[in-house]
């Protein structure tokens, strides 16, 4: 049996990364390519990947683009192919500024210098013939390059002559969404190769008529970026060779470096069995702690009850009732209950190895025990909690209507570039953590940590299940942030007496059951027997007996 035979009955098995037989013969003809000619196999690490279902499942729409589409992953999808006319308007836009050198000729030499370079940024295997790949990096790496200079120029209009099929005009963040999701990412030595076109084709444009790439990305990155970049570029040593693509740059100038964070590759094992008592560990004995759930039922119907009864005796036996609901309602505010009970996989729809969030208090709850919300200059590195003046400091956050998918696709990049170091995902672990309700947004606001452009405050948590499906991660400076935060709050004297009274209603709850049953129908009783006769005279004479 001859190759071509061998991979034609394997084309039938689900796994098959072919999808067709011409597929399999044109990777046939690569390898013959690559052995005959001895073509030099790039080996350097994949940059470009398909964002995994664990992450994709919750919100689809975030990482897989919806209006132009960048790169071979989704270049010929039929619902993005109308976006074609204005990448070949682009690129006929530069042949005539070139005027002595057409497209092909780009496309040729794309597929001379870089096509196994080319096919080894991407994870996915690419059954393209050569040309077409040649083609698609030259279509759209114009694209985009004509699109980052038109957005620096005149960020508020920068789509003014983008419409769709029907006329109208495409919305401001939709193209600026799909350019920075992790599928739809150009190698960057691709932009570099276009440039350097226009350059010696144009030698009198070459030193001021034609945008510098790290400039250009500069400030492209600097618009569209969660956390400020400082407006000195001088101040980072990020370079374009040693960028993979837009979205890498822009990661590199928000994660510091290894070096920064007190060498992130010594991180503990997520799994030590030495670090159970650590920021991160959930608190199960808070978790059986819900089973107690029936006991506060009955409490809140209680005091529903009292509260309807205008009765001096009964008023004196709701005191004690009163403090139980009240330390009932604390309950469900402790950072410990943040965890929630199993669940049903199937009917829920969640992953099963969905990741609990990290143990920490809520803005407000900090809030409530002194501590005091300070924004700070600089990036992820500026988090800490100085635990004499009781001040978190926080990094500047702007958040408007691109930050979730733009923050989702560098945790996803980062998950697969740097799995043993997720300093990205830890910083947005913390930020779900102490952000929970519209009241923790509003604080944060208010103390100018989070710029937001969003319509209301609960919009901003966005943070939660942003990586859900990513496991917990470790980041030194972080995690001592948490846990010198978690010390603190365990120290006040009202998380104190909130954990003893915890700890007598954990032990107890049962006979408090009980009695609260008890209580229950002696009060049953006695809103009967009130609509019937007069309790107010009643229960005066019972005082005064």
């Amino acid at each position: 049996m001859d190759s071509s035979s061998i991979f034609q009955s394997n084309s039938k098995l689900s796994f098959s990364i072919f999808e067709s037989s011409e597929g399999e013969k044109r990777w046939i003809d690569q390898i013959r390519k690559i052995l005959d000619k001895e073509v030099k196999v790039p080996i350097d690490p994949v940059s470009i990947f398909r964002v995994p279902a664990t992450l994709s499942i919750s919100k689809r729409e975030a990482y897989v683009p919806q209006v132009v589409a960048l790169g071979p992953y989704h270049h010929f999808r039929p619902e993005l192919y109308e976006m074609e006319r204005y990448k070949l308007a682009a690129a006929i836009r530069l042949q005539k500024e070139l005027k002595s050198l057409e497209i092909e000729k780009l496309v040729l030499d794309l597929n001379r210098e870089f096509e196994q370079k080319v096919r080894a940024c991407y994870h996915k295997y690419l059954d393209f013939e050569e040309v077409t790949l040649a083609w698609v990096m030259a279509i759209d790496g114009i694209f985009l390059l004509d699109f980052l200079h038109r957005y620096n120029l005149s960020p508020s209009t920068y789509t003014a002559h983008l419409v769709d099929s029907t006329g109208r005009p495409l919305a401001n963040g939709s193209v600026l969404r799909d350019i920075l999701m992790l599928e739809n990412q150009i190698p960057i030595f691709v932009l570099s190769k276009i440039l350097s076109i226009q350059r010696e084709s144009l030698p009198e444009l070459a030193n001021n008529g034609l945008p510098d790439l790290r400039r250009t990305l500069m400030d492209f990155c600097g618009s569209l970026s969660p956390l400020k970049i400082k407006d000195d570029p001088t101040l980072f040593d990020v370079e374009v060779s040693e960028a993979a693509h837009l979205l890498d740059f822009l990661y590199q100038l928000i994660v510091p470096k290894p070096p920064k964070l007190e060498n992130l590759g010594s991180c503990r094992d997520p799994m030590n069995t030495e670090d159970k008592n650590s920021a991160t560990n959930i608190d199960h004995h808070s978790i059986s702690f819900l089973d107690t759930s029936k006991f506060f039922e009955v409490i809140s119907k209680l005091w529903q009850m009292i509260s309807t009864l205008n009765v001096r005796i009964i008023q004196r036996i709701a005191r004690p009732l009163k403090l139980l609901v009240a330390v009932s309602s604390s309950v469900s505010g402790t950072p410990g209950l943040k965890s929630q009970a199993p669940t049903d996989t199937a009917s829920t729809g969640k992953p099963e190895n969905a990741i609990e969030e990290i143990h920490i208090p809520s803005v407000t709850q900090l809030c409530n025990v002194g501590v005091v919300f300070r924004s700070a200059t600089g990036g992820i590195e500026a988090v800490g909690f100085n635990r004499q003046t009781k001040v978190f400091t926080l990094p500047v956050i702007h958040l408007d209507v691109d930050s979730e998918v733009v923050m989702r696709n560098l945790v996803a990049y980062e998950t697969a570039i740097n799995p043993e170091s997720l300093v990205f995902t830890r910083y947005m672990e913390l930020m779900s953590g102490i952000v929970d309700t519209v009241e923790d947004a509003r604080l944060l606001k208010k103390n100018k940590i989070i710029d937001s452009k969003l319509k209301s405050d609960a919009d901003v948590a966005l943070f939660n299940g942003m990586s859900k499906s990513v496991r917990l991660t470790k980041v030194p400076h972080i995690d001592r942030t948490i846990k010198d935060v978690n010390a603190y709050y365990d120290s006040t004297m009202a998380v104190r007496m909130y954990k003893r009274a915890k700890n007598f209603v954990y032990h107890s709850w049962k006979l408090l059951t009980l009695l609260a049953v008890v209580l229950l129908m002696f009060l049953t009783g006695v809103q009967s027997f009130c609509s019937v006769y007069v309790c107010n005279k009643v229960f005066r004479n019972i005082d005064q007996g």
